[in-house]
C-alpha cells in the first residue's frame, strides 16, 4: 500500500508541473520541490525464551509386589508421585532433577527379627543409579498428605511414602530392592544378598 501511495504522489506533482510549462509560466528560479523522508513502522520482536515450562506434579498407580519367600517379606508399591512439589527443596527440580515419592505396603516376616528397614533405590532404566531414599522433605510430605513410611519389626506391618532425591530428571525409572546377606544365629544355612527390580511407571 505505501509503494503504491508514493507513486501516485510523484505522478500528480509531475502533471502539476506539466500543466504549469503549459501556460507559459517562465519562473526559472525552480524552487526544489520538498521531500519527505520515508520512514517505516516496526513491531519489536518479542523476546525469545529457553526456559523450558516447570513440570506438574503427577500421581501414578503403580500395582507391583516384592515377595521374599526366604524371611517372608513382602513388599507392595502401591502408588507414585513424580515431580513432588517440596517448598524447602526447590533447588533440586531448579537444577533439572526431581522428587519421586513411592507409596509402600511393607509386611514383615516373623520368622528372623531383622524386619524390613529399607535397601530401596532408585535407577534409570540404563542402570545408572538414580537416587537413594531420603528423609529431608518429610514435613514437606506430611504437609502434603504423604504420610512417611516407617520401617517395619518382624511381624509388623507399616504403609506409607518414601522419598527420591534425583539430580537428573529421567522419562522413567526402575525400583531396586535389596535383602543384604546375612547369617543366621544359632546356626542354619547364611541368606544371600538377593536384588528385585520393578519397572515403575514413564512420567
Amino acid at each position: 500500500m505505501s509503494k503504491t501511495i508514493r507513486r501516485s504522489l510523484v505522478a500528480a506533482t509531475a502533471a502539476a508541473l506539466l500543466a504549469v510549462s503549459a501556460c507559459g509560466g517562465s519562473d526559472s528560479s525552480g524552487d526544489e520541490a520538498a521531500t519527505t523522508p520515508e520512514t517505516s513502522a516496526t513491531t519489536p520482536a518479542a523476546p525469545e525464551t529457553t526456559d523450558a515450562p516447570d513440570a506438574q506434579q503427577a500421581e501414578l498407580p503403580v500395582d507391583q509386589t516384592i515377595q521374599d519367600d526366604v524371611l517372608g517379606d513382602t513388599v507392595k508399591i502401591t502408588g507414585m508421585v513424580r515431580d513432588f512439589q517440596a517448598p524447602s527443596r526447590t533447588n533440586i527440580p531448579d537444577g533439572g532433577g526431581e522428587w519421586v515419592l513411592l507409596e509402600l505396603d511393607t509386611a514383615a516376616g516373623d520368622k528372623f527379627s531383622g524386619g524390613i528397614q529399607g535397601g530401596f533405590t532408585l535407577y534409570q532404566t540404563d542402570d545408572e543409579l538414580a537416587g537413594s531414599t531420603t528423609g529431608i522433605i518429610d514435613d514437606d510430605m506430611t504437609a502434603a498428605g504423604f504420610t512417611p513410611w516407617e520401617t517395619a519389626s518382624a511381624g509388623e506391618r507399616t504403609t506409607g511414602w518414601v522419598a527420591f532425591q534425583v539430580n537428573t530428571r529421567a522419562d522413567a525409572y526402575q525400583l531396586q530392592y535389596k535383602r543384604l546377606a546375612a547369617s543366621v544365629i544359632g546356626g542354619g544355612d547364611p541368606i544371600p544378598e538377593k536384588i528385585w527390580t520393578i519397572e515403575l511407571p514413564a512420567s
